[in-house]
Parts: C-alpha cells; structure tokens; sequence
C-alpha cells in the first residue's frame, strides 16, 4: 500500500543508494531530508503499541483503543488535558504534523488527586512528591525533561481508586526531611508551596476539551444536518430533510441492518414508539441492495408501520449529504441519531437500547 500513512519503498527516495555527502547547509543526507520533507516514517510503518496495566501483567489494547497508528512519534506527552482528573496522552508524529490526543475514559467514577508545587523563588525541579494511595506509597518526580522531545506537565496526578483522601508529602530539592501537607481529600486540584504545609485548592480550568465526537460520526452535538437522498421502502429515490422528517417536532434516525441482531431487537421498540407517537422514527438501514428485501420482511413483520428507508447507490447524491454526516465504513450499528425539529442533532446512541 502506499500513501501519507504508509513506509515508501527506497527506490521513491531522491539521493538513496548514491554516495552524497550530507548538505552542507544543513548536515542531512538528501535521503533523511526527504524523508522529512514528504512526511515519510523511518520505523517502516510499524505500528504503535499501548498496554494496559492489569494486575502484574500487561494487556495490549493498541487495536480497540484506536492507539495502533502507523505513523512515526516523534514526541509523547502524558497530562491531563480535559482536566478530568486523569492523564491523557499527547502524540507528536513526524508525518506532516499531524498530531494524535488520546484522552483517558477507562474509569471516570474513579477519585484521585492533582498536584502543583511552587518553590521558594525557583521552580523546584527534583521535586519527590509522595501520595499514600488505596495500594500504598506512590511517588512521582518533578522532572520536567522526562519524553523524548518532549517535557514533563506541571501537574502531577494520582490515582486513588475510592479513597476519599491521601497524605501528601514532598521532599524539595536540597532538603533532608519531607514536609507533610496532611491529608488532602479526594477529587481535589491543590497547589502545594514549599514552607507552608497546607495544600491550596485550584479550581478547575474554565474551559475544557469537548467531547469526541462518536465513532463515524463527522458532525458535532448542535450541527444542523443536510438533506439526505435515500431510497424509499419501495426503492425509489427520496429526499430525507431533517427540518421536516419529525413533522414539526424531533424524531430519531435509526441506522440498522438486517444481519446485525442487537438492530433487529430493537426494532420492536421502535415501531412501538412511532404508533404510539411517544417517538417519531425513521429507520435507515445500511444493507446492501441484495438485503433489502429481508429488511423489509423483518420490519412488517416485527415493527409494522415504521418508516424505512435505504441507503442511496449514488455516489453524488451521497457526497452532498449522508457522507457529510456519517462515515458508514466506521459508524456502528445500531447507531441513533436524535435530530430536533429544525434539523440540529441533539444527541448520539450507540449499540442495543436498553
């Protein structure tokens, strides 16, 4: 395969092979300059790894956590960027700058707390900072230099589990003795200064990162969406306009398929609520042309009266519309989309409802 995310074979680059000295100007072989300049990868292609501590092992979830890119990182930072209490990461990859930001979900029921310190006159790099967590003494270090290309957040945090606090203590640099700040409670942002031995509490960043968007969704909460041409029950051509589809008032747009179980049970409920106008539902199904004929032998059957409709064939009717929306090779089914009476969506629902 070749592409942007794909290792070029030698021969693609200029000067490799020949016996050039490096650029005078700027001390880099034409082949390495290359490789830079079209955003190349010097790992051939391999792919990142992520594992995840579980017990005294390591579970490697690169694949489901969308971690497995073939890109080249060149830098790595671990902070908490959505301010949510645990750290996330941030990945520089050479190719073309085009940066990833992995954000911490696994467990945010989960306490913990976050660290700052102010030195006295001096930021004090070297810093040991010492938390009694659920599972004994953990500590951390003020490095600010730990990451290849890269440096050290100035929040450190740690994880509690369900503990409702933790005792504190740092050893600054140059000091013999720890100094306790106590114990600080749980689901706290505090700034620890040297000499004082008590913990300030800082309040949340304002502004913090929205939501991901849902997997194959292209379009954020609030976005109003395009008219989209689909083919009736029957397999004619129609226009599906949101603004219009709920009658005058929100409706739900159902992507389901024919082979997918989880859809077909939940076409029952869906039919029940568009006859009893508790919902206004329209189901799309994403089947191929050969399946729409078992689609809509289930819907009569188990959903009688609720509207269906089919996926367009049609390249350029698509691309003004559903392709806008949703990106069908990576969108789950059953996927619910709730649509408002002008056409906004309000809201996002993956997998069997419950």
């Amino acid at each position: 395969m070749k592409g942007k995310e794909a290792a070029p074979d030698a021969s693609e680059h200029p000067g490799h092979g020949a016996a050039d000295e490096a650029d005078l100007d700027t001390g880099m072989h034409p082949w390495v300059r290359s490789m830079s300049e079209r955003g190349f990868n010097f790992n051939g292609g391999e792919r990142t790894k992520f594992f995840l501590a579980r017990g005294g092992d390591f579970v490697d979830v690169s694949d489901v956590t969308g971690a497995d890119s073939p890109l080249d990182g060149r830098a790595l930072l671990a902070a908490d960027f959505d301010d949510d209490g645990d750290v996330d990461l941030f990945v520089h990859n050479i190719q073309r700058e085009r940066h990833h930001l992995f954000r911490n979900e696994l467990d945010p029921e989960r306490a913990f707390l976050e660290v700052r310190l102010e030195g006295r006159g001096r930021e004090p790099i070297g810093a040991v900072v010492t938390v009694d967590g659920p599972r004994g003494p953990v500590a951390q270090v003020v490095s600010r230099g730990s990451g290849f290309a890269s440096c050290q957040a100035p929040s450190l945090v740690y994880g509690l589990g369900a503990a409702e606090g933790a005792r504190v203590r740092v050893r600054w640099p140059g000091a013999r003795e720890a100094e306790d700040f106590g114990v600080v409670a749980a689901g706290q942002r505090v700034v620890l200064a040297e000499g004082t031995g008590t913990a300030r509490v800082r309040a949340r960043a304002s502004a913090s990162l929205a939501a991901p968007l849902a997997p194959g969704l292209k379009v954020p909460l609030g976005a109003t969406l395009p008219p989209l041409d689909v083919l009736d029950a029957e397999g004619r051509p129609i226009r599906l306009d949101p603004a219009t589809a709920g009658g005058g008032g929100p409706f739900e747009l159902v992507f389901w398929a024919s082979y997918c179980r989880p859809c077909v049970a939940d076409l029952p409920v869906h039919g029940a609520e568009h006859r009893s106008g508790a919902k206004h539902v329209v189901a799309l199904s994403v089947d191929v042309p050969s399946d729409h004929g078992r689609a809509r032998e289930l819907v009569q059957a188990s959903a009688p009266g609720l509207p269906l409709v089919f996926l367009s064939m049609e390249e350029a009717a698509n691309e003004a519309g559903l392709d806008l929306v949703v990106d069908l090779l990576r969108l789950p089914v059953p996927t619910v989309l709730t649509i408002s009476a002008d056409g906004r969506l309000l809201g996002v629902r993956t997998g069997a409802g419950e």
